[in-house]
């Protein structure tokens, strides 16, 4: 066998070396993205479940502020005090008033974590995009540089024979 086709050969080797390179890129860039794109998911799921959670801690929050409330009129009506003018008035309506702020601070809390696994989702799908891009020009990278070097190689095999 000659030279020149062994260097032939050799530049084959080298093109089909940097094809298969190139597809494994793309394969485990895909991969990659889907592993993405999957966890974004869970982490739009963890956002819906902790504004879910925060609409329950409310209602549970309801439930004892009404007790509370109904505490107050209890034993203010059976110290035979008026709870409808006067300081019993401002008692419930302060107690209220102090709820109402409670159960926005625990909705508050609740958004904000939602928000943040929102965030957290962007990045994942940002991340993957990037990434993607990247192993995608990695891939046609490897390609050229395999031509090139298959060019190379079956010139010296050319010029040889």
């Amino acid at each position: 066998m000659s030279g020149a086709a062994i260097l032939y050969g050799t530049a084959g080797l080298q093109l089909a070396g940097g094809y298969f390179a190139s597809q494994n890129i793309k394969a485990t860039a895909e991969l990659n993205r889907d592993i993405a794109n999957m966890n974004a998911e869970f982490a739009e799921l963890d956002a819906y479940d902790a504004e879910i959670e925060g609409y329950g801690q409310t209602a549970k929050y309801q439930s004892v502020i009404d007790q509370t409330l109904g505490q107050q009129q209890l034993a203010l009506t059976a110290a035979d005090v008026d709870v409808s003018f006067g300081s019993a008035s401002t008692i419930a309506e302060e107690t209220g008033f102090i709820a109402e702020m409670n159960k926005l601070e625990i909705e508050k809390r609740a958004q904000e974590r939602s928000l943040g696994y929102e965030r957290e989702a962007r990045q994942f799908q940002m991340g993957s995009t990037l990434d993607f891009a990247q192993a995608q020009s990695q891939a046609s990278s490897v390609m050229f540089q395999s031509v090139v070097g298959a060019a190379k190689t079956g010139a010296t095999g050319y010029a040889r024979s």
